[in-house]
């Protein structure tokens, strides 16, 4: 019960319906360092217009106002998530997760094999897992051996990892997707580069990035999102979640929808508390207009006033742990010739952005390399330099790796540092399976949250 009524607090301005209220009684965090916390708050019309004593505040309002007594429980400002997958992360919850724990090969069959025995958390008869720690993948030989082998033998399974990014399906999976050697060597080099595979092209079940879609295609939508939509809200608000930007809500690639109408669901059924910021995936190298004149027809059919469709979001590159190496780096991986995939060419993204900005629609990239980063940010200068600072915040999301010469250019440019610090630990996802594989000078830099801060840039987290 204590902890339901913290969270009514939490999000107090979603269940604002009467004009005029007063919450009192309460231990109020203010942010501000000279009076850290009040006793009372007013909101009027949805915004607040006194905080600080009692009797201060109740002289902001009516006579008519609602007076709520909090019994001394502690009421703070909603968290605004910068980047946040909401439905999306939801629909992990409602399926079989291991929420990105450290687990052995032999934790991770038992899991398994209970999750199949259960089978409420099945994708039609496929067993997926979600949530696998991205350091599961340096083991992928006793994966390879466990998981097609015993009770997986005829079984489907798709193990996904916590980043979005990397995936493994066993021999069963693969069989029915058509992940063989026949569609490896009809690949592209650029494509290729997504799938793992032997010295002779026979695939290990290891997907990154778009390679995930040849699995994906034959997986059966048997998702509830309607539960999913709930989960999410619970779980955001459980951590004092009450607005995010949603970077994936749908894309311009896929004539579904995408999670949009899940999001209109929540609204029609009162069950949106939160106010959510959403992006569209785009293709920088595509036709701007085009995509412009998409975009501004789904705001027309979407935005409400909690649910705004805000801009794009645009991939510079993939992830840098090993085996993936899709991030995009100035320097080669160890032992190879690599340098990541940078995702967009560099040109077509600078006319993207200036034509999207242009339209006052807010561009938001994916960019773990410095490469990236640095290729992104030549793309939002070029957007200042032909239409002006117009104050559109243009985001940079994850940041693994930045280079000093870049940190000032944030600031320059009016474009915000959304790094997720929830990854930034020492731990094996950023020591032992990337530390060896990328050069020292660029391992140096990573996740330089505290030394862009000091360079006056003020980072904006999301998880």
């Amino acid at each position: 019960m204590k902890r339901l009524q913290l969270l009514l607090i939490v999000f107090l301005p979603l269940l604002v319906t009467a004009q005029e209220k007063v919450f009192y009684n309460a231990r109020i965090f203010t942010a501000n360092s000279s009076h850290p916390f009040a006793e009372a708050i007013a909101i009027k019309d949805k915004r607040i217009i006194a905080v600080g004593n009692y009797s201060e505040v109740i002289r902001s309002v009516s006579t008519k106002a609602e007076l709520i007594d909090c019994n001394g429980g502690f009421l703070m400002p909603g968290f605004v998530d910068s980047h946040n997958h909401g439905i999306s992360g939801g629909r992990g919850l409602t399926k079989a997760n291991v929420s990105d724990q450290l687990m052995t090969i032999d934790e991770l069959v038992v899991y398994a094999k209970s999750e199949l025995e259960k089978k409420d958390g099945m994708t039609g008869d496929v067993l997926v897992i979600y949530g696998i720690n991205i350091s599961t993948w340096s083991q992928l030989d006793i994966i390879i051996q466990k998981f097609n082998a015993d009770v997986f033998l005829s079984q489907p399974i798709v193990l996904r990892g916590s980043d979005g990014h990397t995936s493994w399906a066993n021999n069963t999976m693969m069989k029915r997707a058509g992940l063989n050697k026949k569609f490896i060597q009809t690949l592209k080099p650029e494509e290729k580069i997504f799938f793992g595979t032997t010295n002779n092209d026979e695939p290990n079940g290891f997907v990154s990035e778009s390679g995930y879609q040849k699995i994906s295609s034959v997986l059966t939508s048997e998702t509830n999102f309607s539960k999913a939509g709930e989960k999410t809200m619970e779980y955001n608000n459980g951590y004092g979640i009450t607005a995010w930007l949603d970077p994936a809500a749908a894309s311009l690639n896929n004539s579904r929808s995408g999670y949009l109408d899940w999001y209109k669901d929540l609204i029609e059924h009162k069950k949106l508390t939160a106010h959510i910021a959403a992006c569209i995936v785009a293709d920088a190298d595509a036709d701007p207009q085009k995509q412009i004149a998409q975009i501004k027809g789904l705001q027309k059919k979407y935005n409400t006033e909690d649910f705004s469709i805000i801009g794009f979001k645009i991939f510079g590159d993939g992830v840098i742990e090993h085996p993936t190496h899709t991030a995009a780096l100035s320097l080669p991986y160890a032992g190879t010739s690599s340098k990541g995939v940078l995702m967009f060419d560099p040109k077509k993204f600078a006319q993207f952005v200036i034509a999207a900005d242009k339209q006052d629609l807010l561009v938001h990239v994916h960019a773990i390399g410095d490469k990236a980063v640095t290729e992104t940010l030549n793309g939002f200068e070029a957007a200042r330099k032909v239409n002006g600072n117009n104050k559109i915040p243009h985001t940079i999301t994850h940041l693994q790796i930045v280079l000093p010469s870049d940190f000032e250019r944030f600031k320059k440019l009016n474009v915000l540092a959304s790094y997720q610090l929830l990854w930034a630990f020492g731990d094996i996802t950023t020591i032992d399976i990337v530390k060896p594989y990328i050069d020292p000078s660029l391992y140096k830099w990573q996740y330089p949250a505290r030394s862009m801060l000091q360079a006056v840039v003020a980072p904006v987290i999301g998880r």
